[in-house]
């Protein structure tokens, strides 16, 4: 283990939040696009504008709130927890809010921008859960395991 590298062989030291962000923000835009494309054919430019906005509104959301977390990522993991639900539920609200404000936009294709975001978000949830997953992070102490093993590896 090289001096400067805290984190065990095979467990990455970098944030779970910043590969939760890398691997979720390109495949969720790109279902995005592929959303404007659907609606641009379905709907015309305002179906495809409409879209792009919805896609723009869930990435932004959603990358905002993982930039959040990574600030919070040294506290106790039942802080995260919290502060996780917190972020997430409130995202879900302001999102909710904005997509009421946008109604008021008489040029907005309001079904266009709805399933955009519908459709973005669960990709996002997707590839966001996929690249938790793939961090490696423990769920336990290593060095605690270690002292309650006698020093036994």
């Amino acid at each position: 283990m090289d001096s400067h590298d805290t984190a065990p062989r095979g467990v990455t030291s970098v944030s779970p939040f910043d590969a939760m962000l890398r691997s979720s923000f390109l495949p969720s835009a790109l279902v995005g696009l592929v959303c404007a494309a659907v609606f641009f054919v379905l709907g015309g430019v305002a179906g495809g504008l409409s879209a792009l906005f919805g896609a723009a509104l869930a990435l932004g959301f959603f990358a905002s709130g993982l930039l959040v977390l990574r600030t919070l990522r040294n506290l106790n993991p039942m802080a995260i927890m919290a502060a996780a639900m917190a972020v997430f539920f409130g995202q879900i609200i302001v999102l909710g809010l904005v997509l009421v404000a946008a109604r008021r936009i008489d040029s907005l294709d309001g079904p266009a921008t709805g399933i955009t975001v519908a459709v973005v978000v669960v990709a996002w949830q997707i590839f966001q859960v996929r690249s938790f997953m793939r961090t490696r992070q423990f769920v336990y102490d290593p060095e605690a395991g270690d002292a309650g093993a006698g020093g036994r590896t």
